[in-house]
């Protein structure tokens, strides 16, 4: 059994699926080497190729070039009205559970 490329997988994308697409520098090291996007497939081409759109322009790129976008969210917002519904409920909580916990205290 080879063990050539033994963790590699093989990168399937859907039409429609937002891409970054590897731009290579101009000069012949690959660490300046950065992702753009996101782009967006537009066409699935044969031997593992894809047509992808990036600022209205179409480009056809091999799988080895393209990774999949992934949107990370940093924050959550809180309107005033979500905030005093929320307290709410954590308080009428916090008070069920010390009532029935203190109940069930003096129940034993």
């Amino acid at each position: 059994m080879s063990r050539y490329k033994l963790h590699s997988r093989e990168k399937k994308f859907h039409v429609g699926d937002q891409v970054l697409i590897l731009i290579p520098d101009t000069t012949t090291s690959k660490v300046f080497s950065r992702w753009q996007g996101p782009a967006t497939v537009v066409e699935i081409k044969p031997h593992n190729s894809y047509l992808v759109e990036l600022n209205g322009v179409r480009k056809h790129l091999h799988a080895d070039k393209l990774r999949k976008y992934e949107i990370s969210v940093g924050e959550v917002i809180v309107t005033p009205a979500d905030c005093s519904n929320m307290m709410a409920e954590l308080w009428a909580n916090r008070f069920y559970r010390t009532r029935s916990s203190v109940t069930s205290k003096s129940e034993n």
